[in-house]
């Protein structure tokens, strides 16, 4: 036994260590999404996003010089780290964190996962780079899947389904993140690079928390605690470890075929620790959502190649 799993026409085999990181992937970012929920609960949005950025910031940043590694960034890309961290950090947490206060953590797994939808469009415009036939049927599909979790949200609230349209903001925010990092010749590592967005781009969190929680603010119970304490290990500090390390090993449509998982386990994970219910609506969703992103890396063969 060489640890090994060889594809199909004799390419060179895959590591076996990089499918169980992907697993291992796969389910500390599926689950944090009920974990979300549960700091929530009697954290105020604020004081938690801010607390974790700080922590996982620091956290990230003391590692990587632990390593003897530097931690500076060349003065021209300080502009760069901050518009892409204006979006990746601060737009993506203060509107998914606020957006699950009012739907729940299976739903905001599978729209925040829409993240790659967003980038055909906004890929076009600021890159110029025309989508084909595969990205337009993505975002399709996505859309569709998107229309019919707002549209259950609009009819179970009668109003405006807000807590949907914020995770959508933040998903899309996301998107604009990625389509400026990729306009960039980064030249330090992506471990300092999400360390100080982490802490820089977190300083308005830091400043609205300590101004709006700070008379409301109390010490939370146990598990939510226990979901603080998660979301700055795991989502932060091991699965950014775990994901570049699945991106090394990994040709691109491997490693993002298995990240098609992430959503799933936050929906079922969901209804196993808060007990959000399933219904036809959020398997429609989730079939369509996991269709969308599959459609770009199924349809070409080449993506599965140690090349592609």
């Amino acid at each position: 036994m060489t640890g090994t799993v060889s594809p199909p026409g004799g390419s060179e085999p895959l590591p076996r260590r990089g499918f169980l990181l992907l697993a291992a992937l796969t389910l500390l970012w599926g689950v944090n999404w009920p974990m979300l929920k549960l700091a929530l609960s009697e954290l105020p949005v604020l004081t938690f996003r801010g607390l974790c950025l700080l922590c996982a910031g620091l956290i990230i940043l003391a590692l990587h010089r632990a390593l003897g590694r530097s931690l500076r960034v060349p003065r021209r890309q300080w502009r760069p780290l901050l518009v892409s961290g204006f979006f990746n950090i601060t737009l993506w947490h203060l509107a998914t964190g606020f957006g699950l206060l009012y739907t729940t953590s299976g739903r905001g797994a599978i729209i925040a996962y829409t993240m790659p939808l967003w980038t055909v469009p906004i890929g076009y415009v600021v890159l110029g780079d025309r989508p084909g036939w595969r990205r337009l049927s993505a975002l399709a599909l996505g859309t569709a899947g998107l229309g019919v979790l707002i549209a259950s949200d609009a009819h179970a609230l009668g109003a405006a389904p807000l807590g949907p349209l914020l995770v959508l903001t933040g998903a899309v925010g996301w998107a604009c993140g990625t389509v400026a990092l990729k306009r960039v010749d980064w030249q330090v590592s992506m471990w300092v690079l999400v360390g100080w967005q982490c802490l820089v781009c977190g300083v308005p969190i830091f400043i609205a928390a300590a101004v709006v929680d700070a008379d409301s603010l109390q010490f939370p119970s146990l598990w939510p605690l226990v979901s603080v304490i998660y979301n700055i290990l795991a989502p932060f500090v091991i699965c950014y470890y775990l994901y570049y390390e699945i991106v090394r090993l990994f040709p691109t449509g491997v490693a993002t075929i298995g990240t098609l998982g992430i959503p799933m386990i936050g929906l079922f994970s969901g209804a196993l620790i808060l007990g959000e219910p399933l219904g036809w609506t959020e398997f429609t969703a989730l079939g369509l959502v996991v269709a969308a992103l599959a459609v770009p890396v199924v349809t070409r063969p080449e993506s599965f190649s140690r090349g592609g």
